[in-house]
């Protein structure tokens, strides 16, 4: 439960207590816990509870954070929100709030109802940014794999009609710009083709979102690739593409073909090809990739 301090930190006196033989470390103000409160409910749909499970730089003093709002991949079943929590933690030290973002999985709902769900969940957190530490001004969408072609979704779609709840109007949050990690940007290309994976999973990957195979709803998966969408916005904000050239189930190709759709309409794009990494994992998450995910949050705020 939150306490109601009668005195601020700097306020308060120290305690002058000693015992003999007692240590004394100093206190680091320079280093920062990352706080994971219990997760929110931002809504319930299909029988359901939907939640946002928060990361926040702790901190004796009020302070209001860049968001970014990240959507766990899971290969559209139901996501572990706390999986590679870890991999966060740098990001929020450096001064960063993250929302891992919770959909439906597509046994309970089809596509698009993730890219829906993410907008619920960004009009959920513009509607209570008041309670958090956050800082609304700066916002950037993320995702990994799955959930990368959700927030890709997302962000192409970001305040139009398309791919979002037709029960909602609520303007949502302005972007300062988009993480990609090894997101999927073609659908079709991806049940179709033999990765890491045999042509059968990468197929049972795509049925995973739809009730039927490609070749029998072509428009449904067209409707569901990036590529569909390139050129919807006026203005696209500065996107960030990472991908590990030994990744066997997104081939890397989904991010190079990104990559050169968006320059070529002149947007402000970054790929990073990591060497030897598979799908996520250790190699991918590593140093020096999360300090090239802080520089480019470093270069877009507002």
């Amino acid at each position: 439960m939150p306490f109601d301090f009668k005195y601020s930190y700097a306020e308060f006196p120290k305690w002058t207590d000693k015992a003999e033989g007692m240590e004394i470390i100093e206190g680091d103000f320079e280093y920062v816990r990352v706080d994971c409160p219990d997760a929110v409910t931002y809504r319930k749909k299909d029988g359901k509870d939907l939640h946002i499970r928060f990361l926040f730089p702790e901190n004796a003093n009020a302070l209001r954070y860049p968001l970014i709002m990240h959507v766990k991949g899971s290969a559209w079943m139901a996501q572990n929100l706390m999986g590679n929590f870890g991999d966060y933690y740098p990001i929020v030290k450096s001064g960063y709030a993250v929302a891992v973002i919770e959909y439906r999985d597509a046994f309970t709902a089809k596509f698009p109802s993730q890219i829906q769900d993410l907008k619920t969940a960004a009009r959920f957190i513009k509607k209570h940014a008041g309670e958090y530490p956050i800082d609304m001004n700066n916002v950037f969408l993320a995702g990994d794999s799955s959930g990368g072609h959700t927030a890709i979704l997302g962000f192409l779609t970001w305040n139009t009609p398309l791919l979002d709840n037709p029960d909602e109007t609520e303007e949502l949050p302005a972007l300062r710009g988009l993480l990609d990690f090894y997101g999927v940007t073609d659908i079709k290309d991806l049940a179709s083709r033999e990765t890491g994976l045999s042509q059968e999973a990468n197929s049972y990957l795509g049925l995973n979102l739809f009730e039927k195979p490609i070749n029998e709803y072509p428009e449904q998966y067209e409707d569901a690739s990036a590529f569909t969408y390139i050129n919807l916005r006026a203005r696209l904000e500065p996107v960030l593409i990472m991908h590990g050239n030994k990744d066997r189930l997104v081939p890397l190709s989904h991010s190079t073909d990104f990559y050169k759709a968006l320059k070529a309409r002149g947007v402000n794009a970054s790929m990073v090809m990591i060497n030897n990494a598979d799908h996520g994992h250790s190699f991918f998450w590593n140093e020096e990739a999360k300090h090239r995910i802080i520089r480019f949050l470093g270069e877009n705020l507002g």
